[in-house]
């Protein structure tokens, strides 16, 4: 612990605003000790909301803001006193580099002695801190920037790795040629579910989950429409084969009540999770995480559905809210090294078009949503609009944007009353495909 440090790091920031640009420090650099950690929350806050005052830093600002707060750590006078402390502010990149240091010297002991009680614990977990602490160890530089030849150190290695998982590098899909096409969930990954209503979404999303948990991965679902004793059965519906109006009605036969039993046992023996938390938001969605993480390095995380995650910032137009949630999201992603899939809902605008399927421009709130995402599926069933289709039974997996994977659209069987989702085998397409063919044909002759 360096209290010196963290006096002179607050101080020069108390001194200069701007220098703030260049900090790379976050909270929980800073020490719960003289109250530093709650201090360098203040100016953070201050900096991003107090935008176009001359002195966002102001003692008297931030007093006259936080007045109880900051009167409870000694007020004006304890600001006026760590920035008078500093003589000058030209070593501050020292001063935050020592900060910096001085955490992880504190963290690294924190896994000494970790290992040393529990004998060796939690590998991943462990795996997880030191690769956390080697980031932090970059950032300490003060910039960004690298030379790309020190990206590849080791390289060799991981494409070994990935030949080895035959092209699945991340978790595996409901989908298995969308996770040929993307290597499945990436961690670091925002992907979005979107489609009209009775699509399927949330059932798609409960095929992906079991996907996922039955790679070993483990997944938590936060359900913001639905209580999880429905979402739940749902699922056991859908691991089981059993149709659901007989779960509903408990009218089930002595096949159903095996099946049944199989799919809890199932559901019992993996990492399955779900949060119905009402009015959840975005920002108690990263605290979750952030627990769950420390107990599963191999993560994916759903969201049903992104309209409806609310956030404890203030927000006049609903389309900046949607802009600020979804860059949580990422940022959620990416800061846990953790694949993020939301549901989203799609606007009115393809029930007006001939062709139903939904396009990028059709996502509520679309621009936000469509920049921020890695990967964007629409969901498609084309018995919903045409009676006389072809595609009876069918939907289609519209990858619409896919960064660094491409684009394609993929078809699955939809068992409705089960709610499975199931990959088409290599003959099942040939005959959907002639099926389609022979369709058009008898159309354009009329």
């Amino acid at each position: 612990m360096n209290l010196e440090a963290e006096r002179a790091a607050l101080g020069a920031l108390l001194k200069d605003h701007e220098l703030m640009d260049e900090c790379y420090l976050s909270a929980a650099d800073f020490s719960e000790e003289e109250d530093h950690r709650t201090i360098f929350k203040v100016l953070q806050y201050a900096k991003e909301h107090f935008e176009g005052v001359k002195d966002p830093f102001d003692p008297v600002l931030l007093v006259s803001q936080w007045g109880e707060r900051l009167q409870k750590i000694g007020g004006m006078t304890r600001l006026i006193n760590l920035r008078s402390s500093v003589p000058t502010t030209a070593d501050f990149s020292h001063y935050q580099q020592s900060v910096r240091s001085a955490r992880i010297q504190r963290e690294i002991q924190e896994i000494g002695q970790q290992i040393a009680s529990s004998g060796g614990g939690d590998l991943s977990e462990l795996q997880l801190k030191m690769n956390k602490l080697a980031e932090l160890q970059r950032g300490q530089s003060g910039s960004g920037y690298v030379h790309m030849a020190t990206t590849l150190e080791g390289h060799e290695h991981t494409i070994m790795r990935r030949a080895e998982s035959k092209g699945v590098t991340g978790a595996k899909t409901a989908n298995d040629e969308i996770s040929q096409m993307s290597g499945g969930h990436q961690p670091g990954d925002l992907e979005i579910i979107a489609a009209r209503p009775s699509m399927g979404k949330t059932q798609y999303v409960l095929n992906d989950m079991d996907a996922v948990t039955k790679a070993g991965w483990s997944a938590i679902i936060f359900s913001l429409e639905m209580r999880s004793l429905k979402l739940v059965e749902r699922l056991v519906a859908c691991i089981g084969g059993i149709k659901n109006k007989k779960i509903k009605s408990g009218l089930m036969s002595d096949n159903d009540w095996d099946s049944y039993s199989k799919a809890v046992e199932i559901i019992a023996s993996r990492n399955l999770y779900i949060d119905d938390t009402p009015g959840a938001t975005v920002e108690y969605v990263r605290q979750q995480v952030k627990q769950l993480k420390k107990k599963h390095s191999k993560l994916v995380v759903y969201v049903d559905y992104l309209q409806f995650l609310n956030t404890e910032r203030k927000f006049t137009k609903n389309h900046e809210r949607i802009a600020y949630i979804t860059k949580v999201l990422k940022g959620i992603a990416r800061e846990f090294e953790v694949c993020v899939v939301a549901i989203s809902a799609v606007g009115r605008d393809p029930e007006k078009r001939p062709d139903k399927r939904p396009l990028l421009s059709d996502l509520r709130e679309s621009g936000d949503i469509e920049s921020d995402a890695d990967v964007v599926t629409f969901l498609y069933r084309d018995e919903y609009y045409n009676a006389d289709t072809a595609k009876k039974g069918i939907v289609e997996l519209i990858v619409a944007k896919g960064r660094d994977i491409g684009t394609g659209t993929f078809e699955m069987i939809f068992q409705s009353d089960t709610g499975r989702f199931i990959n088409l085998t290599k003959e099942e397409k040939e005959k959907l495909a002639e099926k389609v063919r022979q369709h058009e044909q008898a159309h354009s002759k009329r």
